[in-house]
């Protein structure tokens, strides 16, 4: 097996590789070329912290980090899974925050991780639905005193604040805590639409957000969901939740979606009670 670090001028077998991987688990491509692009530019260090895997010249793996996250993609035949896999884990297993997200239905990975005495810590699910006549979103019923606002880039660091102090996002078991400016990069972009964004404010204080994107295959994502804990249990989480998903569909959205912590049984029940659906379940492998 040979291995190299990315370059750009791979970015269109990346993405090949990717569509291919998406169209064998999820039945179409989910990643369009600058959506794989992302991936490339937000690795830290494209010598260490990208790889790509060849069988001779063919590409069958590639592999890109952060400081908090790894995405990776593997040729869907699972012979050439068991092939790759030795590299591809110790790649993954050469830093400090050493994880791997697994489709569940991979046995071929799973089992090569158990050898290599990796061990499931926990699972995400991805809840999705599509866009139809007989899914009813409901309207948002908003607390006393809370108001939405317009969106703009300039409430970048109020919105950290809210998901990060206010919230306690990253004190939630398998929610990593990302500095401001990595966090920025990913959810305060040329891609961050205005319309599908869902700020909540008590005055002059934001309470309340749902932050999100539409990908290029039509799916609406709420990337991150959160309220402020002296808000909580007054309806707040729900409204922020029934008014993200109406923002997306409304502006253009075909399938709508988010991801949960699978043993956070209240967010869980909440979502599942607007009408979204469990989807596939991502298992968390971590070195022993």
């Amino acid at each position: 097996m040979n291995t190299r670090p990315a370059t750009a001028d791979d970015l269109a077998r990346v993405t090949d590789l990717s569509n291919r991987y998406d169209v064998a688990w999820f039945g179409a491509p989910e990643h369009d070329e600058n959506e794989v692009r992302e991936y490339f530019d937000q690795s830290p260090d494209p010598e260490t912290d990208t790889r790509l895997f060849f069988d001779g010249d063919r590409l069958v793996a590639a592999a890109f980090r952060t400081a908090t996250d790894c995405w990776y993609v593997i040729d869907p035949d699972p012979a050439v899974t068991r092939t790759v896999a030795d590299d591809l884990i110790a790649w993954a297993g050469a830093t400090a925050n050493a994880h791997l997200g697994v489709l569940d239905r991979d046995t071929a990975l799973r089992d090569a991780l158990n050898a290599h005495g990796w061990t499931h810590r926990r699972s995400t699910f991805d809840l999705l639905r599509p866009v139809s006549n007989d899914w009813t979103i409901a309207e948002p019923t908003w607390p006393d005193g809370v108001a939405l606002r317009e969106y703009s880039p300039d409430d970048a660091e109020a919105i950290y604040r809210l998901i990060y102090v206010d919230a306690g996002w990253a004190e939630v078991p398998g929610h990593p805590h990302r500095e401001f400016d990595d966090w920025r990069s990913i959810f305060i972009t040329e891609h961050t639409r205005p319309e599908a964004q869902s700020l909540a404010w008590r005055g002059e204080r934001l309470v309340g957000g749902a932050m999100g994107r539409i990908f290029s295959d039509g799916t609406g994502w709420i990337g991150q969901l959160a309220v402020a804990k002296d808000e909580r249990g007054n309806g707040l989480g729900r409204a922020l939740l029934l008014d993200g998903l109406r923002r997306r569909r409304d502006a253009g959205a075909t399938m709508l979606g988010l991801a949960v912590q699978a043993d956070n049984r209240h967010a869980l029940k909440l979502y599942l009670d607007t009408g979204l659906q469990i989807d596939r379940e991502w298992m968390e492998y971590r070195p022993a």
